[in-house]
């Protein structure tokens, strides 16, 4: 029996691939969600693997917060 998690395909996940996803798409800036949420700025090509547990807390509540103002959902 596999008891591995697919971390790819939660919900958590998807949330802070699609505040990353605003950010790459320039709809919304590092520094917006950093001051918004207290994390460090995020520098330029960072990847979602090597973000902390704290900052993906921290973008799944700013998603939590802010997706309906940026129309975006997850699936």
């Amino acid at each position: 029996m596999n008891n591995t998690i697919d971390i790819y395909s939660t919900p958590e996940y998807r949330k802070v691939e699609a505040v990353v996803q605003l950010m790459v798409d320039g709809r919304l800036t590092s520094y917006r969600v950093a001051t918004e949420t207290n994390i460090s700025k995020m520098k330029g090509t960072s990847k979602i693997k090597n973000i902390t547990y704290q900052t993906a807390l921290a973008l799944i509540d700013w998603y939590d917060e802010n997706h309906e103002k940026y129309g975006i959902t997850i699936d």
